[in-house]
């Protein structure tokens, strides 16, 4: 398939022509606001909250003093289910119309599901999601200063060995954050590596991940 390209000048060069560069083989994060989230996240919030409860000890995974809860109920609960509804209709469309796949809409299937809340100073160390295509954080609740999203650069080489960088930019960066957002999808290959920042607030921050297998 034919390369989008775009062209920059090498200021100081003695270029007949300016540079021609091919961004080949992006990383895509796709970025959705669900509607009526307010709504959605506190049916989502009573849910979880209630895990919670009767499981306080939670799982121990990527979570360094945070809540890590066990797998949900996908197929049985009311509100787990009604939300699984909402998120295969936003990723039907990504793998359809962004991501140019050719299947059936039967083929999603959301293999599992869980939540972490992060109370102060918890955070997520550096983790993948293997045995999947995608994966997804949907933010139930963040305050202030709660914590970004950080995403590793998946070329090592990159990470390992590079000069002294004069400015950061997208060629030279090994980590970018993106900032969470209440009612916002973020969906994302899943071997790719990420982590949460520490949580500087004195609210807890609730998020929803799960993965995505397209059969």
């Amino acid at each position: 398939m034919p390369q989008k390209s775009f062209k920059i000048l090498a200021q100081g060069c003695n270029f007949m022509d300016p540079v021609e560069v091919f961004k080949l083989f992006p990383v895509p994060i796709f970025s959705v606001k669900l509607n009526n989230y307010n709504e959605i996240n506190a049916k989502l919030k009573n849910y979880i909250e209630e895990l919670r409860n009767n499981n306080p000890s939670g799982v121990k995974l990527s979570n360094i003093g945070g809540w890590h809860s066990p797998n949900f109920d996908i197929k049985k609960n009311f509100v787990i289910k009604s939300f699984v509804t909402n998120v295969k209709v936003v990723l039907n469309g990504i793998f359809h119309n962004q991501m140019g796949w050719d299947f059936q809409d039967k083929q999603i299937d959301i293999s599992n599901m869980w939540s972490v809340i992060n109370k102060k100073n918890s955070l997520n160390v550096r983790h993948n999601h293997p045995n999947s295509h995608f994966s997804a954080a949907y933010y139930v609740k963040i305050p202030e200063n709660s914590g970004q999203i950080k995403f590793f650069d998946p070329k090592e080489v990159n990470a390992m060995y590079y000069p002294k960088k004069r400015v950061y930019n997208e060629f030279n960066s090994a980590v970018a954050k993106i900032r969470p957002e209440e009612g916002k999808l973020l969906l994302f290959p899943s071997y790719l590596h990420h982590g949460v920042d520490e949580n500087l607030s004195e609210e807890e921050r609730i998020v929803i991940s799960f993965n995505v297998i397209v059969r």
